[in-house]
């Protein structure tokens, strides 16, 4: 099923995410990404245009009050090795291409690669830009 040693050692050291954490994130990331419930914030741009702070949110919709929520794939996105700040933002570098397109692109590889979807499903999912507020 799961590459469960990769997850393992992705989670290694951090005390409070385990590798059970990041499967039930990675599972809410594909599901809420094919659904186009995934919104990026991107909070600044550099002066040079080169890097970017943004953070990545699945809207979400409570089944018992029925209001809105904003989750966020902190502790995913922090095994991932994107080294997330304590407000949820990460810092992309890069410039002449959509680097939303580009961050969601490596974290559906990344899934592919760690057996969370086929590579079909990849192919499709990794062409899914989240939308940008």
């Amino acid at each position: 099923m799961y590459k469960r040693k990769e997850i393992e050692k992705m989670v290694k050291g951090n005390e409070y995410y385990s590798s059970d954490d990041f499967i039930r994130d990675a599972k809410r990331y594909v599901k809420a990404i094919k659904e186009g419930r995934i919104i990026c914030d991107i909070a600044s741009v550099s002066r040079s245009g080169i890097s970017r702070k943004m953070k990545f949110l699945e809207c979400h919709r409570n089944s018992s009050t029925g209001n809105y929520q904003y989750l966020t794939f902190f502790g995913m996105y922090r095994a991932l090795g994107y080294n997330p700040k304590r407000d949820g933002l990460i810092n992309i570098s890069g410039c002449g291409m959509d680097m939303v397109f580009h961050t969601n692109y490596n974290v559906i590889y990344k899934l592919c690669f760690l057996r969370f979807i086929t590579r079909d499903t990849r192919d499709h999912l990794c062409q899914q830009t989240p939308t940008v507020i």
